[in-house]
């Protein structure tokens, strides 16, 4: 399975046009910059920066003015949309060093793409069915969550105010820019666990040929090429990943924020308002799919780590020479960890614990909703 490069075109123009990114991608799926798009994507980060406080104040002050919600803590709505801001301040900000460590991993991906039709090796992508089915399925989750966030604005239409539906629609618009930020982020890690697949399946494929024998001067070269690919590999994704490392944190504190505020809002539907069944449908579905695209971005950092790290026991098991025994070596003291600003590991393990932060958030967010009920008015 290769990722279809018409997929990676829509992403890459919608990035473009929300200003995620200066990047385009051309014909041969190539990433090209050029002064047109990074001015384009200049000024649309200034206009947004600028404008998206005065859209959130509005929108917020529309929700408390027409009370959405039955006797919800007013400024919760408020927190909300402050930590969307920092998250979506920050990606805009940073948006020129993403942009240079995308192409710097791009140019590398593309150099190891090139050699696998060339050599006949089985493509990485068909090693492992679970690459497959996982880029399908973020991708499908990304897409709802967008498709979400702009649909939701059509909610406005009973609204005689059409600043108010113009407001909504900036707003939820702009809440998809981190989340378009992060995709490319896990698009980087699955082309670059497609890599060390490549690697793992070519170092086998040599073993295969020498096992019973001492390897000739070319296939020492070609254990030494793949040797340096694998390092190359494992320092652009450390220096990547420390680009996208504040990013992670930021987003990590939205979707604790977002996880939170809507459980707390979704109880207050249940338990306090005849809310509408299409209406409680549409919220959960949203709700659970944002859970599981965070999931699917941990689980991609894990296979990430796990391929990079993966045994050598077929290799092991044919004709031992000391060059052999050096990369192994090597492998085994290389592991690869992502951290997020040197504080937490980004893994499966990692979401299980956010999703005990958020139940411990909520019981407290609900005990002060019983405690200052009364101050509200239906």
């Amino acid at each position: 399975m290769v990722a279809p490069h018409w997929i990676l075109w829509l992403y890459e123009n919608y990035a473009l046009v929300l200003g995620v990114t200066s990047n385009r991608r051309i014909y041969g799926g190539r990433l090209r910059q050029t002064c047109l798009t990074r001015s384009y994507a200049l000024i649309l980060n200034i206009v947004v920066l600028l404008t998206v406080p005065y859209f959130m104040w509005t929108t917020m002050e529309y929700m408390n003015t027409v009370r959405w919600f039955p006797n919800r803590i007013p400024y919760a709505t408020h927190i909300f949309y402050s930590v969307c801001y920092v998250a979506i301040a920050y990606t805009l900000i940073s948006r020129n060093s993403r942009d240079k460590a995308l192409l710097e991993v791009d140019i590398l991906v593309r150099r190891l793409k090139r050699l696998k039709p060339r050599e006949g090796i089985v493509s990485a992508e068909r090693i492992n069915g679970s690459l497959s089915y996982l880029f399908y399925i973020k991708l499908i989750t990304v897409t709802y969550m967008c498709m979400c966030n702009i649909s939701s604005c059509l909610m406005m239409l009973t609204d005689s105010n059409l600043d108010i539906v113009y407001c909504t629609f900036f707003v939820n618009i702009s809440l998809t820019i981190p989340l378009v930020a992060i995709y490319r982020y896990f698009l980087a890690l699955w082309d670059i666990a497609c890599c060390y697949q490549y690697i793992k399946g070519k170092l086998e494929h040599l073993m295969n040929c020498v096992r019973n024998r001492y390897p000739t001067q070319v296939e020492l070269e070609e254990l030494h090429r793949l040797w340096s690919l694998h390092a190359l590999l494992g320092r652009s994704t450390l220096k990547f990943n420390r680009t996208y490392g504040l990013l992670m944190l930021t987003a990590r504190f939205e979707n604790l924020a977002f996880s939170v505020l809507n459980c707390y809002w979704g109880i207050l539907l249940i338990v306090t308002a005849e809310a509408p069944i299409v209406v409680l449908f549409y919220g959960s579905t949203h709700y659970f799919i944002r859970l599981l695209d965070f999931f699917l971005l941990n689980f991609m950092c894990d296979l990430t780590t796990q391929y990079q790290n993966c045994a050598y026991h077929s290799v092991s098991e044919g004709y031992w020479f000391k060059e052999l025994n050096a990369y192994l070596l090597y492998a085994s003291t290389s592991k690869l960890n992502l951290w997020v600003c040197g504080l937490y590991k980004v893994n499966r393990k990692c979401w299980y614990q956010l999703l005990l932060s958020i139940l411990n958030l909520t019981i407290l967010l609900l005990q002060f909703h019983l405690v200052l009920k009364k101050k509200f008015i239906l």
